[in-house]
């Protein structure tokens, strides 16, 4: 057995954890945490209810450990659970209308180019993400959820059916609406400005 267990496969790390070395399941967090906090925040739009988020669903997952099907990958069973817990919140806070923090880090999905841009075209790209991310959390959870698995976490339809418990077709056309409702919402914005 490998003795860095960073390197072992979760399925393994599962089994150990559930025959009683529970300390492992640190490891397991550590590997999925960025992923399942990137979620949270791209769905709950605060910080703060994405770090909230983000700890329940590892709670929520230790604690059903003994529930895990292990015919599913662990990623896609701790999605799952994310997902669930995101849309719970965003059913209680519906209506709220939160801003996505000014810095968004690396799990945001900001990708590095190799230059960096002057302050002018940091501003417009700036704005044009503020744009976005307001458009996106102006979207119904129901076609939010579907692109943003999709679109962000470029989860593939398979995966996304394993998450969400729901048919093909229905998540096809959930992206599909959901891209045109997010299109219509930025163009809406930028009329605006």
């Amino acid at each position: 057995m490998p003795q860095d267990q960073d390197q072992l496969p979760d399925s393994v790390l599962v089994a150990m954890v559930l025959d009683g070395a529970r300390d492992q399941f640190r490891v397991l967090v550590r590997r999925h945490q960025a992923r399942v906090y990137g979620m949270c925040l791209r769905l709950a739009g605060n910080p703060a209810d994405a770090e909230d988020l983000t700890q329940q669903s590892f709670v929520e997952a230790f604690s059903g450990l003994r529930r895990f099907d292990d015919s599913r990958s662990f990623r896609t069973w701790l999605m799952s659970i994310t997902v669930n817990n995101c849309k719970d919140f965003l059913k209680s806070h519906k209506r709220r209308e939160r801003q996505l923090a000014a810095d968004v880090d690396s799990s945001g999905g900001a990708l590095f180019t190799g230059r960096v841009p002057g302050p002018e075209q940091q501003l417009v790209a700036r704005r044009r993400a503020d744009h976005l991310w307001a458009a996106l959390h102006r979207l119904d959870p129901k076609y939010r959820v579907p692109v943003v698995l999709k679109d962000v976490e470029g989860l593939s339809y398979q995966e996304m059916q394993e998450i969400l418990s729901l048919p093909l077709t229905t998540l096809k056309i959930r992206v599909v609406r959901g891209r045109a409702k997010l299109q219509e919402q930025l163009e809406w914005m930028t009329m605006d400005n």
